[in-house]
């Protein structure tokens, strides 16, 4: 994933779906490595330090809400900021909901992710 992507996606100057394509096939592979072999490799990106604020963290969860990205690729992006060096939080909120897309463990329900948009509006 590159960092400028990433950083562009969060910002709003590219497109969840446009973000979404660009980063499918690191997705894939991941997903690809888990099913087959237990475990899947994230790319996490390199590149300046950046602070992750409520906003930049709202725009994710609603675009994984609004299937504008989908869960996997959300999911996907979530570990790669949590992994990063060079992406910091706001604050803890902040960090519960990366946390919260990060979550592999199944798909989120709407109420679910709506409820995690409210704790960091």
């Amino acid at each position: 994933m590159e960092h400028s992507s990433l950083v562009a996606f969060l910002n709003g100057d590219l497109s969840p779906e446009a973000f979404g394509r660009e980063t499918s096939n690191e997705v894939n592979a991941c997903e690809h490595g888990c099913k087959t072999e237990g475990m899947g490799s994230v790319m996490v990106p390199d590149g300046p330090t950046q602070v992750i604020t409520r906003d930049l963290a709202r725009r994710l969860l609603k675009a994984m809400l609004s299937d504008q990205l989908p869960f996997l690729a959300a999911n996907y992006t979530a570990d790669c900021l949590m992994m990063s060096d060079d992406f910091d939080f706001a604050d803890d909120a902040v960090a519960e909901a990366i946390a919260f897309v990060a979550d592999d463990s199944r798909p989120p329900t709407r109420n679910e992710t709506e409820t995690a948009i409210a704790t960091i509006s």
